[in-house]
């Protein structure tokens, strides 16, 4: 018997939630606040409203390609979707974990990949769905750039 398409929404809403969470479990480093005095950056206010945003838009496109089909007929939309919200969710542990604003940096060019082949993905099953990637994408494309400033400007402050 296949599952009613509302009922599949609660566990992608459930698995964006719980990334979301995993990528808010760090404490923000001492270095951070002199890199915020001297860099371009954004507030910690904006950047939550927009993976907010980053993980419901994505988690809802692809309950629009999964509500009318089965996980087997759509794996690799499946496997882009949690690839997306994976490289997500470790860009905290990287740039607050591991103190790494390069390595941040190369996990939001991987996040903004993930989300290109996401959408390309989802395109295949449901325009609508792939085309609720494009500002995903322009998203993880401005935080990355974002993210080489930040690291610009930390190596600078390090190297002092």
């Amino acid at each position: 018997m296949d599952t009613p398409k509302y009922e599949k929404l609660f566990p992608v809403l459930l698995f964006s939630i719980g990334a979301f969470g995993l990528n808010n479990l760090f404490q923000i480093p001492d270095w951070y606040d002199e890199v915020q005095a001297n860099a371009w950056t954004f507030t910690f206010q904006q950047v939550d409203i927009a993976e907010i945003v980053l993980y419901l838009t994505s988690s809802f496109a692809f309950w629009l390609v999964w509500k009318n089909r089965s996980l087997h007929e759509i794996f690799w939309p499946a496997f882009a979707y949690v690839g997306v919200m994976l490289f997500s969710s470790s860009w905290s542990l990287l740039f607050f974990g591991l103190q790494s604003p390069l390595a941040a940096f190369i996990d939001m060019i991987v996040v903004a990949s993930a989300i290109g082949v996401a959408g390309l993905q989802f395109y295949r099953h449901h325009k609508a769905a792939g085309w609720l990637m494009a500002p995903c994408f322009l998203g993880a494309v401005v935080f990355a750039f974002n993210n080489y400033h930040i690291y610009q400007v930390y190596t600078q402050i390090m190297s002092a």
